[in-house]
């Protein structure tokens, strides 16, 4: 079976979206980018120029500040991440997690978090917080794809769900920092802005 992955055409994400890095969007320009975006088969988009794949990334953080980190390991299908250090988490979105719309994106991004990890005793789950879109040229990976930043803070226990491909746990900023050549791009990204986005909740 032909996967399908959802794309934007580059030319519309280089016309609403001004420079690289984690860049802060509005719900206009999400919406707009929504609007330009379909499905079509994922080998017909990975190293296309034509597209963007919009992936969710979901950051997932505890009462103690600390950051829940995975390193992906070969088992893991891609061959480019594999030994990179990861704070996020996230996937294709695929035309089973529902129509084209905003919805869309919050839809695919709670359903990767559940394929990835299991968050245990944790009482009701907060809400995925939308913290703007990661927008980077420096890799072929990177390239390829358009990430939707999410953040969520949890009580509980986080445990990753298929241990051959992932290792993961929570890990203190400063662990984190350390490690910092070991940082998948996106990952290097977003950690520096992470005091930032979280200031609202100390």
């Amino acid at each position: 079976m032909v996967e399908e992955v959802l794309v934007v055409p580059a030319e519309l994400v280089g016309r609403h979206l001004g420079g690289e890095g984690l860049l802060p969007v509005d719900r206009a320009t999400l919406r707009l980018l929504m609007q330009g975006s379909h499905f079509t088969p994922r080998h017909s988009a990975e190293g296309n120029p034509l597209y963007r794949q919009l992936i969710p990334y979901v950051v997932v953080l505890n009462k103690g500040g600390e950051v829940f980190a995975v390193t992906r390991l070969k088992a893991q299908s891609e061959e480019r991440l594999h030994h990179k250090l990861s704070i996020g988490m996230g996937g294709h979105i695929n035309p089973n997690d529902g129509a084209l719309g905003l919805e869309l994106l919050w839809a695919a991004a709670w359903r990767e978090l559940g394929e990835e990890v299991d968050i245990v005793d944790a009482g009701p789950l907060g809400e995925l917080e939308f913290c703007g879109l990661i927008n980077d040229l420096s890799t072929p990976v990177s390239r390829d794809h358009l990430g939707c930043l999410f953040l969520l803070r949890t009580s509980g226990a986080v445990l990753v769900r298929e241990g051959g491909k992932m290792q993961g746990g929570f890990m203190p900023w400063e662990e984190l920092k350390r490690r910092s050549e070991e940082l998948e791009s996106w990952s290097s990204q977003v950690l520096p802005c992470l005091t930032r986005l979280t200031s609202k909740w100390r």
